[in-house]
């Protein structure tokens, strides 16, 4: 596993702990298979094969990794690779914390982002 990572510490706090660990233990510029990372982390955490996959995926949504499809035996496989990109990050945490209150609370959630808003202009 890396010792530094490439995330500010409030990236990692925002993540589950295998999250953070699989993210920490990624390096930059390097393209990784859902296999590749299972081998990795395998070693010093005890994880069941098909948990890695999701973790991946998580990690796309929330803009932490790029993903690509290669193409090779037995079909379509995606490669991941770490995305330096905090802006991209806050604003995929902002999109679905938002997405998901408005899913809730509907209308309520939208009517108080807008007071919330005019009342942050008058300030």
């Amino acid at each position: 596993m890396v010792k530094h990572h490439l995330f500010t510490e409030d990236i990692i706090k925002s993540l589950s702990p295998l999250e953070s660990f699989i993210i920490k233990s990624l390096k930059p510029n390097k393209k990784y298979s859902s296999q590749i990372v299972y081998n990795l982390i395998n070693k010093n955490k005890k994880i069941s094969r098909s948990s890695v996959p999701v973790i991946l995926d998580r990690l796309y949504n929330k803009g932490l990794l790029e993903r690509e499809t290669e193409t090779g035996r037995g079909g379509i496989r995606f490669l991941y690779k770490v995305q330096l990109n905090k802006e991209e990050f806050e604003r995929k945490v902002v999109e679905n914390t938002v997405n998901a209150l408005v899913k809730r609370f509907g209308e309520k959630a939208v009517v108080y982002f807008n007071e919330s808003v005019a009342k942050q202009k008058r300030k």
